[in-house]
């Protein structure tokens, strides 16, 4: 009788439980995500990036001291939606001679940028020749190495 005592016990006991776990995933809080494609109020995307907004719009920058890539992009191209990691290389790509060995971390200061457009770049991933890609032409003479002696 005893053991029949504790075995209606025990299964009340699992009842219980067996309710509130199922109280429990009933009271949990539902999400709803709402997408909208046409909507960059709510994503932060500036539409009017000149960049954007004319697909054949490029510039020029004046790299100051202390500036890095990261500045420059986030500052003409931030929050266009476009991957800045792409922009990245085609800047690399189209200033060779403002980085040390290509590399986007090592940028000169005092160096004019050229900032491309969205259809250089486009046509620099699709392999087509651009003719701002040939080697920049300099009056300066600070960038040119003589060598005397013989």
């Amino acid at each position: 009788m005893k053991q029949f005592k504790f075995l209606k016990v025990f299964i009340f006991l699992i009842i219980i439980k067996l309710t509130t776990f199922n109280f429990a995933l009933a009271s949990e809080p539902i999400v709803v995500l709402e997408y909208s494609s046409h909507s960059t109020e709510k994503t932060g995307l500036n539409n009017s990036n000149a960049f954007i907004s004319n697909p054949n719009f490029s510039s020029k920058h004046r790299v100051k001291e202390n500036e890095t890539l990261g500045h420059i992009l986030y500052s003409y191209y931030g929050k266009s939606g476009l991957n800045l990691r792409i922009v990245e290389m085609a800047i690399v790509e189209f200033n060779s001679k403002s980085f040390r060995n290509r590399n986007p971390n090592f940028l000169f200061a005092d160096q004019n940028l050229y900032l491309p457009s969205l259809n250089e770049m486009k046509n620099l991933v699709l392999g087509k020749s651009n003719k701002k890609l040939q080697p920049e032409q300099s009056n300066d003479t600070s960038s040119h190495i003589y060598f005397f002696g013989g």
